[in-house]
């Protein structure tokens, strides 16, 4: 008995461990984990560091960060899971032109924000001095690269140097926050965010070019286009989703009173960790279908042992709402855990939408991509003007999770599809 037992727990083992989707996700996965241990104690830190006007101008000014960074890589940090899959040798050129391109647009978009929008936002009054417009303009251009290096590294299966990268890079800016709150108490967090990306991207990106890229797998990618206009749609579908995703401490920071949207942000954040695990293993999804592995099993390998994962991570993290945020104050925990449950339930609906859009990216459906992604922005952001004057932080909560009950239901038939045959037939 014990040892048909063992046998089985062995092949389990191993067939669990041949699963293509399994062996490019996981050190993601552990990224993702290792991520989540050093975000809550960076936020915890700053929490109780600096005082809650500061936390709320700097979560709102490295969203503001982030939403810029989106806006300029061109969609190419996803993109990337497509394209050097399917361009073998020239995978190098690849992804050095996309450093080129994502640079240039960066310096476009951020002279229009700087010019155009920034003196209608409350940041304006954070960004009051060339010193720190010049850190903010180096942590976009920066955060591009860092993205784009990650992207690269997961695209060639090399997935495995992106975990130790983003612990040096969690440590580092950990360690950065008790000097910065003397030296610059209003600006020091967004300070700490970015000055180890400065230090590790020229490191990372520099091995990153050196080393030839690995040789492709027998097997045949799905059909699909893979031109300008092509990624140029993919692009709408993106600024869709970063509209939301990114800018919802800002939409906060607009739309709450100061402490309101301090808590918000916290609690945010604290949700967005479990949607990046969803966004790396729809990345794995995406990477080994370009690769040629058959698309049907990689979904019902996503169904069956991802989201199973993602459920039990949001519950327990849900169970655990009032003693999370308690460890970056006992004012985040009082007011904050009703909307931090509620973005945790939304975080399971928004990881079938993710697994869905990675999917239909692979087989170059970018119409379904755009479609999705404009039915869950728009969405959430006419729920949050209706819902947050009524209801508060926790309205806010609620237009994000209606928006992507709505975006799962739309999703969910792709993903229980059995067969790849259908999009090849349309392609």
């Amino acid at each position: 008995m014990t040892t048909s037992l063992g046998a089985s727990v062995t092949a389990t083992a191993r067939r669990v461990a041949s699963d293509p989707l399994v062996r490019t996700a996981s050190p993601l996965v552990l990224n993702t984990g290792a991520n989540a241990l050093l975000g809550v104690a960076f936020w915890m830190v700053a929490a109780r560091q600096f005082d809650a006007s500061a936390v709320a101008t700097n979560t709102a000014l490295i969203a503001a960060m982030a939403t810029l960074s989106g806006i300029s890589q061109l969609n190419l940090n996803q993109g990337l899971a497509v394209l050097v899959p399917r361009s073998g040798e020239r995978a190098r050129t690849v992804i050095l032109r996309s450093y080129g391109a994502v640079s240039a647009f960066g310096l476009v978009v951020l002279g229009v924000f700087l010019g155009l929008v920034l003196p209608h936002l409350e940041l304006s009054s954070v960004l009051d001095s060339p010193e720190r417009l010049a850190w903010f303009v180096v942590g976009v251009l920066t955060l591009n690269l860092f993205a784009l290096q990650d992207a690269a590294l997961i695209a060639l299966r090399r997935g495995g140097v992106v975990p130790i990268e983003n612990t040096v890079y969690g440590a580092a800016k950990l360690l950065l926050l008790l000097p910065f709150v003397a030296v610059m108490p209003a600006f020091g967090i967004f300070a700490a965010w970015v000055l180890p990306m400065v230090l590790l991207v020229p490191l990372v990106s520099g091995l990153l070019v050196l080393r030839q890229p690995p040789a492709a797998p027998r097997g045949d990618p799905p059909p699909g286009r893979d031109g300008v206009g092509s990624l140029a749609l993919d692009y709408v579908g993106y600024l869709f989703n970063v509209s939301t995703t990114m800018a919802f401490p800002v939409v906060a920071l607009e739309l709450l009173p100061p402490l309101e949207a301090a808590v918000f942000s916290v609690a945010w954040l604290t949700s967005f960790t479990i949607d990046l695990l969803a966004f790396h293993v729809g990345t794995a999804l995406t990477v080994e279908a370009s690769y040629g592995h058959d698309s049907g099993a990689l979904r019902r390998s996503v169904l069956l042992r991802a989201l199973p994962l993602v459920v039990a991570v949001a519950g327990a993290a849900a169970l655990a709402a009032p003693l999370i945020l308690d460890l970056y104050g006992s004012v985040y925990g009082e007011q904050g855990a009703a909307a931090l449950r509620i973005l945790l339930c939304a975080t399971v609906a928004r990881s079938l939408v993710t697994f869905a859009v990675a999917d239909a990216r692979a087989h170059r459906r970018i119409g379904y991509v755009v479609a999705v992604r404009a039915l869950c922005s728009t969405t959430a952001l006419v729920l949050a003007v209706v819902l947050t004057p009524r209801l508060g932080l926790e309205g806010l909560a609620l237009a994000w999770l209606g928006a992507q009950v709505l975006g799962a239901v739309v999703a969910l038939p792709r993903l229980l599809r059995r067969s790849s045959s259908p999009e090849v037939a349309r392609a």
